[in-house]
């Protein structure tokens, strides 16, 4: 049985209300593989994405490592899909959380785990794109070491300000801190992510001076940001919510290349700040690289139907994550078609992530 791709190169491994801004609703708003014929299969039909000749699996429970601390949208996200993906697999999915490294503590973990369906990684896929396109040193490379199983989609990230503070748009933001070189201080959740790199194409295409302060994870930086020790950060619309519907935050950006169809009248950082800014990310489900192919299926067949459920598919795109069912090669394909472009921006604006 052949081995799911990773999503390198594999030729060329590299080495290594109005005064706060929009008031969001609190609640509002054929897959890859396919089962074998019953005449096949004999009185019980096998489960969605397995084959009458593949081995037994899963025996025993599996464990999914999430990303991200407790409250982060990746662990809200990750313990409803394992639970329902225990369920259709037939085992408890035990969760465990390891946040740390903008994402890529976990990933290291599970890289290092044995290739046999009983460790799974959920993280925002764009911690690893941006590894692997700044080549960080790390104990783990993510187009060689982990194996893409299953795209859950992409989450609305947005640009928060404090509302003392004297702008009250994108604009206005980028205006003030070319005027206030060194003045702004703006938190990620860690060295290395996604939110660091799109503060660093900020300072790099706007030509502004702010001071990057990275935190283990978003509630750390919220904290800080709640306290006004920090002046801007980024957030995910599931985290930023509550902070924003209270108005001790104010949304001034999208930090996505596009618009979020829960957050229309909200520009993207691209189009009224910082133009060529936006930030690529997402979640997913991963695990260790030589990864049996009959492991992939039936968790990428399970995590399709999981978001096709009507419910889970409007509570996604509610709390600003745009489901997208996938086989494993589309989410393969999007993180090669995004390396090159991130790969690229680094290179040429000579941002450091390190």
């Amino acid at each position: 049985m052949t081995e799911p791709p990773t999503f390198g190169r594999a030729s060329q491994p590299t080495a290594a209300a109005a005064s706060a801004g929009p008031r969001l609703p609190r609640r509002a708003l054929p897959g890859l593989a396919v089962a074998a014929p019953a005449a096949a299969l004999g009185p019980a039909l096998a489960p969605r994405g397995a084959s009458a000749a593949d081995p037994p699996w899963p025996t025993r429970p599996i464990t999914m490592v999430i990303a991200y601390p407790p409250g982060a949208i990746t662990d809200t996200v990750g313990r409803r899909v394992g639970d329902r993906l225990g369920a259709a697999l037939g085992v408890p999915v035990v969760i465990d959380n390891r946040g740390g490294a903008g994402g890529n503590l976990a990933a290291s973990l599970v890289s290092r785990a044995q290739p046999d369906g009983q460790t799974l990684l959920f993280t925002s896929y764009g911690n690893l794109l941006i590894a692997a396109a700044a080549d960080l040193r790390l104990d783990f490379h993510p187009q060689r070491d982990l194996t893409p199983i299953a795209l859950i989609g992409p989450m609305t990230v947005v640009l928060l300000v404090r509302p003392d503070l004297p702008y009250r748009t994108i604009g206005e933001f980028v205006a003030y801190a070319r005027a206030n070189p060194g003045k702004v201080n703006f938190a990620s959740v860690g060295v290395g992510s996604s939110y660091h790199l799109l503060i660093e194409q900020m300072m790099a295409l706007g030509k502004l001076d702010m001071l990057h302060v990275p935190y283990r994870g978003g509630a750390a930086a919220m904290a800080d940001f709640l306290a006004g020790r920090v002046d801007a950060m980024l957030a995910t619309l599931l985290f930023a919510r509550p902070y924003i519907n209270d108005n001790r935050a104010r949304a001034i950006a999208v930090a996505n290349a596009e618009r979020s169809p829960v957050l229309s009248d909200l520009p993207t950082v691209s189009e009224q700040g910082v133009p060529g800014a936006r930030l690529v990310d997402g979640l997913g489900v991963m695990g260790p690289a030589r990864l049996p192919a009959h492991v992939v299926r039936r968790v990428n067949a399970a995590v399709q139907d999981i978001l096709r459920e009507p419910e889970m598919h409007a509570w996604l795109t509610r709390e600003g994550v745009v489901p997208r069912p996938a086989p494993p090669e589309a989410f393969v394909d999007l993180l090669r078609e995004e390396a090159e472009p991130l790969r690229r921006l680094i290179r040429e604006n000579n941002i450091q992530l390190q």
